[in-house]
Formats: C-alpha cells, sequence, structure tokens
C-alpha cells in the first residue's frame, strides 16, 4: 500500500497566498458596500430632516399674517413682527392660532359691551398669554391676566374684559358676527451656521427653545409681493431653500427648494 502524500510546503505556502487574496477582494467589495449602505442610510436620514424641516416651515409660513377672516391690513401697528422677517439662517412670523367664535353680552346703558361667551373651551392658556380678538374688520392685541380675563361660570366660559379698557371704545369697529379668539404665536427660527452640527433651533414666547434638526448648512428666504388686488393687501410668494451638510466631506451640500404663497389677502379673481 502506497503511502500517503501530503502537501509540500510551497503548496501550502501557494494555498494560504490564494486564501488571503482572495479574503482580500472579498473585504474590499464588502466594506464598499458598507460603505455605500452607510453612505445612503446618511443621505436617507439627511432627506428626512430636510423634508421634516420644509414641512415645519411651510406651514408656518402659509399662517402668517393669518388672523381668522383678518389680515395685514386689519393688524394694529405694534412691535411685533407679523410677515416673515428673513435674515442669513433666521426666520420670525407671527399668526393666529386655532380661532374660538365669541357671542357678545347685550351691551350695557353706555352702548358697550364689556363680556363674551365662549363657544368652545378654550386651550389651556396661563396669564400673560397674548390674545387676539379678531373680526373680518379690525384686530386688537390683548394680555390675558390684564387686559381681559378668562371666567367659568354655569358650564360656560367667558371673556371679561377688565375695568376702564380702551377695548370697550373700540367694539364699536369690530364686526360681531365674525368675532373670534385666537392666541398669537410668535416664532422665530433660528441656524446655529457656526456650529459643526448645523443645528435648528425654534423660539417662541414663554416656551423653552426647542432643537428641531440638525445637520443644515444654509437656509435663505426669498420673498415676492404678487399684484395687489382693488382694495385688499397684496398677497406674497415666499420660496424657501434649504441646504443640507452632506455625508461625506467633499460632497456638495444637498439643495433642496419649497415655494409657499400666503394665505393673507384674497387671490385676484381670474
Amino acid at each position: 500500500m502506497p503511502a500517503a502524500r501530503g502537501f509540500s510546503l510551497v503548496e501550502l505556502m501557494l494555498s494560504i497566498l490564494l486564501g488571503l487574496l482572495l479574503c482580500g477582494l472579498l473585504w474590499q467589495s464588502l466594506h464598499a458596500v458598507l460603505q455605500s449602505r452607510s453612505f445612503a442610510s446618511a443621505r436617507l436620514a439627511s432627506q428626512q430632516e430636510a423634508r421634516f424641516v420644509l414641512q415645519q416651515l411651510a406651514h408656518d409660513l402659509r399662517m402668517a399674517g393669518s388672523f381668522a377672516c383678518a389680515g395685514p391690513a386689519q393688524w394694529p401697528a405694534s412691535r411685533v413682527k407679523l410677515m416673515p422677517q428673513a435674515g442669513e439662517g433666521a426666520l420670525s412670523l407671527s399668526y393666529g392660532d386655532g380661532g374660538i367664535a365669541l357671542l357678545a353680552e347685550p351691551a350695557d346703558s353706555q352702548g358697550q359691551i364689556s363680556r363674551w361667551r365662549l363657544l368652545q373651551p378654550p386651550p389651556a392658556w396661563s396669564a400673560g398669554q397674548l390674545l387676539l380678538l379678531a373680526s373680518c374688520r379690525r384686530i386688537d392685541l390683548l394680555t390675558l391676566g390684564s387686559d381681559v380675563f378668562l371666567q367659568q361660570q354655569d358650564g360656560a366660559f367667558w371673556l371679561q374684559l377688565a375695568l376702564a379698557s380702551p377695548l370697550a371704545v373700540h367694539m364699536a369697529e369690530h364686526h360681531l358676527p365674525s368675532l373670534e379668539l385666537l392666541a398669537l404665536q410668535q416664532r422665530h427660527y433660528r441656524l446655529d451656521q457656526g456650529s459643526a452640527e448645523g443645528k435648528l433651533w425654534l423660539e417662541q414666547t414663554g416656551q423653552p427653545v426647542l432643537w428641531l434638526a440638525s445637520g443644515i448648512a444654509r437656509l435663505q428666504l426669498q420673498v415676492e409681493t404678487l399684484p395687489a388686488c382693488p382694495g385688499s393687501a397684496p398677497r406674497q410668494w415666499w420660496t424657501l431653500q434649504l441646504a443640507m451638510r452632506p455625508a461625506g466631506s467633499s460632497a456638495a451640500p444637498m439643495p433642496y427648494r419649497l415655494q409657499v404663497m400666503s394665505r393673507a389677502g384674497p387671490a385676484c379673481p381670474g
């Protein structure tokens, strides 16, 4: 019976070398697949961040300057920023949130109205909340706890006017059937462009600063004023440009673009 013959040293070394070459080729392919998967995952996360930011900003831009059936033409002169004020990496705007219809009590002997019944329960507003008494003809800016008070009586909620308030004199200028109570929303978006994370923050009156998203390279807003209809305020067309930071250091920022028309002011008839 012939003796069993094993592998020689040369054959063994060649087998090891071929195995190492094969492992190297497989590792390169696996590394490329893992890199591609990591890049695709980072790109998907960036797209989701951009979609969330654009949806949030689009909602606020559409609402900017909207106060029930009133608009910028009825807005009282004040320091509150109304229509979008855009800067490099910053955006500020205001609008009326919600809308609770009001039913006025009969006027007193002097023809003044000092109390209104809310046709639905109000949110849990705290003292100092900025409120809007808005109709199609006028908007009055009020502070809960000093200008007006909320009271509950016999299962109904009432808006009580403070004594000697100048609002009683202005009630004759309101369109009572369209009278609504709204909360004033003041929003300021701020981008930390100098930071490595590129974080976008939301600042609201009376609330803590909220972190919305990260990985943002640039935020810009372009405003175009459309021709005004006769007897009405002009509408605005806003173009929002958002650039997300790329996953790789050598890649260019990923641009996103969104166009929104304001709700404030009616569209001209065709």
